[in-house]
């Protein structure tokens, strides 16, 4: 298969490194012409237009490009009627998004959108059991993610990375929108939103650095989120809390716990934290190659991106971040 690459900082190199090692694909890599370095050492060929893609037979397009420019580039390859595969979150905005959702079912093309912890092993565990009553009826859930972005790539500078300034789509509640995405899946789409920016300036970027979300579903759950940039050392769990028991997943340890009145459970994956992090990575590319070779639908599409990008700015609305 051949693949377009569009995005090769660290998440693009990723997907590539995995699509790699999935099989004899070829790349492909749209650059802008803004880096002097080639990127003929990890794809096959550059391009700097995407007029010159009808030369080529593409199987799949990856836009690892930064947030702002997800939906501008996602309407060139859509054009081109390339089966895509776009990075969380799909924009920093709601411009345009109309017009590729409009191209993309006018072409019948499959979008997935990259969300790799619905792939996590232990995300997934917790649906089912969420699915198979484990708990009896859910009533509330409590995410945390706190990570220290100093220390992301300790040989670049963090405050000119896409994810440390607003106007390129960073800032905590688009950045770390997984348990946002995650959290919905499991409980349905937003009826009511608050939020409340914390931290303040602790690590001096162009963004929020902190949030705590409360958010109501459709399936009347209540879910907290709590997101920060400044936090030491990486911190990363769910709760869920039913009628009959209690789920608690600590991302740092491969394993899901469950709580009853009778008995407490444990639910093993095997394999260490970063072992299991990866394998969402790796499952969620099998996934693309899936969506692709046999036209089925992804687990995140467009609409649900689209969603996910409008609770994201009603979050950022309610904590006077309105970046557009």
């Amino acid at each position: 298969m051949t693949f377009l690459i569009c995005g090769l900082g660290s998440i693009g190199k990723r997907h590539l490194k995995i699509l790699k090692n999935l099989g004899k694909h070829k790349f492909i890599a749209y650059r802008t012409g803004q880096s002097k370095k080639s990127s003929m050492c990890i794809a096959d060929k550059d391009v700097f237009n995407f007029d010159v893609l009808t030369e080529y037979k593409i199987d799949g397009a990856l836009i690892t490009n930064p947030t702002s420019l997800h939906v501008e580039t996602a309407i060139e390859i859509a054009n081109h009627g390339i089966p895509m595969f776009i990075e969380k979150p799909l924009g920093n905005k709601l411009d345009k998004v109309d017009k590729l959702l409009e191209l993309v079912k006018a072409k019948n093309i499959h979008v997935m959108m990259g969300y790799n912890m619905v792939y996590h092993p232990c995300i997934v565990a917790i649906k089912e059991l969420i699915n198979g009553n484990k708990i009896g009826k859910v009533i509330s859930a409590r995410a945390q993610f706190g990570t220290y972005m100093p220390d992301w790539h300790k040989d670049e500078d963090y405050k000119k990375g896409y994810a440390a300034n607003s106007s390129m789509g960073g800032g905590v509640v688009m950045t770390s929108i997984h348990e946002q995405n995650y959290l919905t899946n499991f409980f349905g789409e937003v009826t009511e939103i608050k939020a409340m920016e914390i931290g303040g300036d602790v690590i001096g970027i162009d963004a929020e650095e902190g949030v705590e979300i409360l958010i109501k579903h459709k399936s009347n759950v209540v879910s907290n989120i709590h997101l920060n940039f400044f936090q030491k050392p990486y911190h990363r769990n769910c709760e869920i809390i039913g009628t009959d028991g209690t789920i608690f997943w600590d991302f740092m340890k491969p394993e899901i716990r469950i709580f009853t009145k009778d008995k407490n459970e444990s639910v093993n994956k095997g394999i260490g934290p970063y072992e299991l992090l990866e394998t969402s990575y790796v499952d969620q590319m099998k996934g693309y190659i899936e969506m692709i070779k046999n036209n089925v639908e992804p687990k995140m599409n467009l609409e649900k991106g689209i969603d996910d990008v409008k609770t994201a700015l009603k979050i950022l609305k309610e904590i006077n971040r309105n970046y557009n």
